[in-house]
């Protein structure tokens, strides 16, 4: 499902595995033990879906990672901590498991899933809008709580469902008392995280205190430049449209649409749609369900050893195979514009991630079970080997 990296020199890479396994590369071999494994629910479009190293983490001293999961036999999605073990760190300390956050859903697709920290040291986490076709019930663009009643006018007014169709900004550090404002959380009762003070929605009454972007249909892959720290989200679409979103590094709050907009075209205009247009903040990246693309796989911006790719912004489209790749000039203007798209290659794969590896390599996922790498034969600073290969 993805490849991830713990940036503590090793320049280990980990392995994300729907079934709830996370294996790892180290030395050019995969260990026969994996960091960790974790019962999971794999149908629809569940699973082990995301992971994230703390910032600090050296594998003595800071040992906590992060998973993002289905919890079993529910739709519901969880992020838990767990600790490498002392003196190994290879192996997770299954008795350090901790939840940290948990949300509930009402359909096994939309899922969104991943996991980053950001450059600000917050872990970032994405979920989608509930499943249904269209988002009947508005959760993409409710701030708050509310049921599944097929109004999405209705924000507020119920409290079954709450931070569907969003990313959201927590500090993964437990606090020994919840406001009324954290959603995932009861009200006075220790919960297993905390707000950072910063968070859009801090200081206002009825919208989640977790929520730092809304308005998504299902954000299942997004990423920080390490160069920037802009993030880069790539947003699955309806049934025309796919999208990838640029938001600025430091910027909080943004809109990007659903159900408002599906890519960069108005698709609803009605509820709460009338009023949020002006606020929606269109992709850089918009391509049609044409010669059989169907759904965004979003990627990094390159920052790797090959000099020839640094810059470029990759992604995907997880039923072609197709690799995108696009650039951005230095007044931010972007090649293709919208609809096009630049097509490095059509792979035969079914793409359901990518990675980065400590040196800036990037990996591309398939869900039929392989991990494929950017190399250069004349331009890769000695780091890989020759091609685009799989491991």
């Amino acid at each position: 499902m993805g490849v991830r990296n713990a940036a503590d020199g090793s320049n280990r890479i980990f392995i994300i595995q729907r079934s709830g396994i996370v294996s790892v590369h180290e030395n050019g071999s995969l260990l026969p033990t994996p960091l960790v494994s974790i019962t999971t629910d794999t149908s629809g479009e569940r699973g082990l879906l995301g992971l994230a190293f703390h910032p600090d983490y050296d594998g003595v001293n800071e040992r906590r990672f992060y998973l993002s999961y289905t919890i079993p036999g529910t739709f519901a999605h969880g992020v838990v901590e767990f600790q490498t073990q002392v003196g190994n760190r290879n192996v997770a300390d299954v008795a350090s498991r901790r939840e940290v956050i948990s949300v509930p859903d009402i359909a096994s697709n939309h899922n969104g899933g991943d996991l980053h920290f950001g450059p600000d040291g917050f872990l970032y986490w994405s979920i989608g809008d509930g499943g249904p076709q269209n988002d009947p019930h508005g959760f993409a663009q409710c701030l708050w709580k509310k049921t599944n009643d097929n109004n999405p006018s209705n924000c507020g007014t119920g409290t079954s469902f709450y931070l569907l169709g969003k990313i959201l900004r927590i500090d993964p550090t437990p606090t020994t008392s919840a406001t009324s404002e954290m959603c995932a959380a009861v009200t006075g009762q220790p919960a297993g995280y905390s707000i950072p003070a910063s968070n859009p929605f801090v200081g206002t009454s009825n919208t989640c205190d977790e929520i730092v972007h809304y308005g998504m249909r299902n954000p299942y892959r997004f990423t920080f430049d390490r160069a920037t720290g802009d993030m880069y989200v790539g947003d699955v679409g309806q049934g025309t449209w796919e999208e990838t979103t640029r938001i600025p590094a430091g910027t909080l709050g943004v809109n990007l649409g659903w159900r408002c907009f599906e890519g960069h075209v108005a698709f609803n205009s009605t509820g709460p749609c009338a009023n949020t247009l002006v606020s929606y903040i269109a992709p850089f990246q918009s391509y049609q369900h044409v010669s059989g693309r169907c759904s965004i796989t979003g990627g990094y911006r390159y920052r790797g050893p090959i000099i020839g790719l640094r810059g470029m912004h990759m992604s995907a489209d997880y039923c072609t195979g197709e690799i995108y790749f696009s650039s951005r000039d230095n007044a931010g203007t972007w090649t293709p514009a919208i609809p096009n798209v630049n097509i490095w290659q059509d792979t035969p794969a079914n793409i359901v991630g990518f990675g980065e590896d400590e040196f800036g390599n990037i990996y591309v996922t398939n869900q039929g079970g392989s991990v494929l790498r950017f190399s250069s034969a004349s331009d890769n600073s000695g780091l890989h080997l020759n091609g685009f290969e799989s491991n």
